[in-house]
C-alpha cells in the first residue's frame, strides 16, 4: 500500500516537472521568435534608409569651366547666358586694387579697350543675394557685350523670351524676365536705397508705375524677390536700356 502511494507521489512530481519544462521551452521559443522578428524589422528599416540615401539624385556637373577662367582672370565669379541672344559671357568684379569700373574698358585677357567685360561693381555682393544686382555691358555694334539686350525692345521677342541663366561655381540661378525699358543714366544703386526693405519697396513701386517699355507680372513683385538688372547704352548718351528679371529657381551644381 505504501509502495503504491509512493509510486503515485513520484508520478505526480514527474508530471509537474515535465509540465514546467514544457512551459519554459514555449516561453524561450516565443522570446527567440520575437527577437528574430525585431531584428528583421530593424534590418529592413536600416536597408530602406540606406536605399533612400543611395537613390538621392546626384548633382549635375557645372557646364561652365570656372577653373579654366580663373587661370585667365581670378575675378571671374559667375557666367551669364540668355537664350536666343549672343549673350553668353563670364561675369567679373574688380578687386580692391583695381578701379570700380575696371572691366568697363579691360578685357578678359588683360588688354585695355573694348569690348570690355560683363561686370558688377563692388557695391554689389557676389552671391546674388542683394535686392538688386546690376550687371553692366557695352552696346557693341558688332554684337558683342550687351548689344542683344535691345532685342527685348521688340514685343514679340520680349513675349517669347523669358529667362536669364546665371551660373556660379556651385549653382545655377534661373531668373524670369519681367521688364525691358529705357531708363535715365542715373546710378540706380545710388538713386535708391537698397540697404533696407523700405528703400527697396520704393523702387518696386516706381517700377509698377513706370510708363514706357514692356512689363510682365510686375505687379506681383515683392520685397521677397531678388532681382538682376542688365544695363547697357542706347543711342542717347543720357539713356540706358535695362532688362530686369527676378530669381525663380536655384539648383546646386558640382564644380568641374
Amino acid at each position: 500500500m505504501k509502495l503504491k502511494r509512493r509510486l503515485t507521489y513520484f508520478l505526480l512530481i514527474s508530471i509537474l516537472v515535465l509540465s514546467s519544462c514544457g512551459k519554459k521551452s514555449v516561453t524561450q521559443d516565443t522570446s527567440e521568435t520575437e527577437h528574430d522578428t525585431t531584428e528583421s524589422i530593424t534590418t529592413e528599416q536600416t536597408q530602406t534608409t540606406v536605399n533612400e540615401a543611395t537613390t538621392e539624385e546626384p548633382k549635375e556637373e557645372n557646364p561652365i569651366d570656372f577653373k579654366a577662367y580663373w587661370e585667365i582672370d581670378k575675378n571671374v565669379y559667375a557666367y551669364i547666358d540668355i537664350p536666343d541672344t549672343r549673350i553668353s559671357y563670364p561675369v567679373l568684379q574688380s578687386d580692391d586694387e583695381q578701379p570700380e569700373d575696371y572691366y568697363l574698358d579691360h578685357n578678359l585677357d588683360g588688354s585695355t579697350g573694348y569690348p570690355g567685360c560683363i561686370y558688377t561693381q563692388r557695391l554689389n555682393s557676389k552671391d546674388f543675394d542683394d535686392y538688386n544686382t546690376i550687371l553692366y555691358g557695352h552696346n557693341m555694334k558688332n554684337g558683342e557685350g550687351f548689344r542683344d539686350l535691345h532685342k527685348f525692345s521688340e514685343k514679340d521677342f520680349f513675349d517669347n523670351n523669358k529667362y536669364v541663366y546665371i551660373y556660379t561655381p556651385d549653382e545655377l540661378l534661373t531668373y524670369e524676365i519681367f521688364a525691358a525699358y529705357e531708363f535715365s543714366d542715373d546710378h540706380i544703386l545710388y538713386a535708391y536705397d537698397f540697404s533696407n526693405v523700405k528703400g527697396y519697396q520704393e523702387y518696386i513701386d516706381m517700377l509698377k508705375n513706370y510708363g514706357s517699355g514692356y512689363f510682365r507680372d510686375v505687379e506681383k513683385l515683392t520685397t521677397d524677390d531678388r532681382i538682376i538688372t542688365l544695363s547697357t547704352c542706347t543711342s542717347i548718351d543720357i539713356k540706358r536700356y535695362l532688362v530686369q528679371a527676378k530669381l525663380v529657381d536655384k539648383k546646386e551644381l558640382l564644380l568641374r
